[in-house]
């Protein structure tokens, strides 16, 4: 089934707002929800629940979810303008998925007369010339689904960002020349991701999903240029996303290549960790291991480029079912990373509705 037919099916319009929960999804608010909706000015009621009471309750680590909320993500042929609105729309409520989580589509300018270490103190601080099409994005969709979700939009990484700006090659050489001129220019791209995050705060977003990049084994493989160069860069933009929002996600990329451990990243803010499935001597990432050592709940659980997007819908429910079974305390169903883009719609949907009563109906 393509697109348009599922978009036309009765599947689709049976997810109306995306609010079909069982009666075996009844949850109650704790008081950390409870806090966390009157920060954000959100009512929970005792009869009716949404998908945002469903998602923060999630969080209250005293129990486990037996709802357990599940989304996935991809990147849409239209990037920016209103086709990216329609496609993010469509998609949020053809999947059925928990959350609106808006993906990042600008490049920052390319940078050619970055040619030795020290021009990197001549990086611009990017602002609105750069953000303005991706946070008109935002605005709309948040306003079209902020009363029946939360809406997360994505931010990508200063490290990212400055490969856009530099390329690779000139990134890597010059960092292994003179790190700390490189430094300079570092934080003026984390002083644009942080213009990003605080312009998207005040479009009424709920939080940010956000993505470390560059302690990878190809990279910097958590070394002392990984501790130079990412890891106080990251932490001032998770931190600022705490500092004006309700609830982040941070996203260990792995896109590039694969961690050798995911320890350092304990220390960095967010509120849920979206980890690899594997590190980069094949051992398996155990969501019960990183709630343990994050104190946080897991967000994940499926291999990107596994049955998610290539199986069948009996092939993605018994993955599911192995997920699962294995799957932590407190969790949220999704992939490592962005699935692939041409990846069936309706079988999204099946793995986001198998997951929702899955505990309720296997306690």
């Amino acid at each position: 089934m393509n697109k348009r037919d599922f978009l036309k099916s009765g599947l689709y319009a049976a997810g109306g707002l995306g609010l079909g929960l069982s009666s075996t999804a009844s949850l109650t608010a704790t008081n950390d929800t409870k806090k966390l909706s009157q920060k954000s000015n959100f009512f929970f009621s005792a009869n009716t629940r949404n998908k945002r009471e469903l998602f923060l309750s999630a969080l209250d680590l005293s129990k486990p979810n037996k709802y357990v909320p599940a989304a996935f993500f991809l990147h849409f042929h239209d990037k920016l303008g209103e086709g990216a609105i329609k496609s993010h729309l469509e998609f949020f409520r053809a999947t059925n998925m928990d959350i609106a989580k808006i993906q990042y589509e600008v490049v920052v300018p390319r940078q050619p007369n970055i040619k030795e270490p020290k021009d990197w103190a001549n990086i611009p601080v990017f602002g609105k010339e750069v953000f303005g099409p991706q946070l008109d994005v935002i605005k709309a969709i948040t306003k079209e689904l902020k009363p029946e979700a939360l809406v997360l939009p994505t931010v990508y990484s200063p490290y990212s960002l400055a490969l856009q700006a530099v390329g690779p090659v000139t990134y890597q050489a010059h960092v292994r020349q003179d790190p700390d001129a490189v430094a300079k220019g570092i934080q003026r791209i984390t002083d644009s991701i942080l213009y990003y995050i605080e312009e998207a705060s005040k479009l009424d977003v709920d939080g940010f999903y956000i993505s470390s990049q560059g302690g990878d084994v190809k990279s910097f493989d958590l070394g002392p240029l990984f501790d130079k160069l990412i890891v106080p860069y990251d932490k001032q933009v998770l931190q600022k996303a705490n500092e004006v929002s309700l609830i982040n996600i941070l996203h260990i990329c792995d896109y590039g290549s694969s961690y050798s451990s995911l320890k350092p990243f304990i220390s960095y803010p967010g509120s849920i960790i979206n980890p690899p499935i594997r590190l980069s001597d094949n051992t398996p990432v155990k969501p019960k291991d990183v709630q343990k050592d994050f104190g946080r709940p897991v967000f994940g659980g499926l291999d990107r480029l596994g049955v998610i997007s290539t199986g069948t819908p009996e092939q993605i429910t018994a993955e599911v079912d192995k997920v699962l079974k294995e799957a932590s305390p407190n969790f949220f169903l999704a992939a490592d990373c962005t699935v692939d883009g041409n990846a069936s719609w309706k079988n999204l949907r099946t793995a986001i509705d198998y997951a929702h009563d899955w505990r309720a109906k296997n306690s």
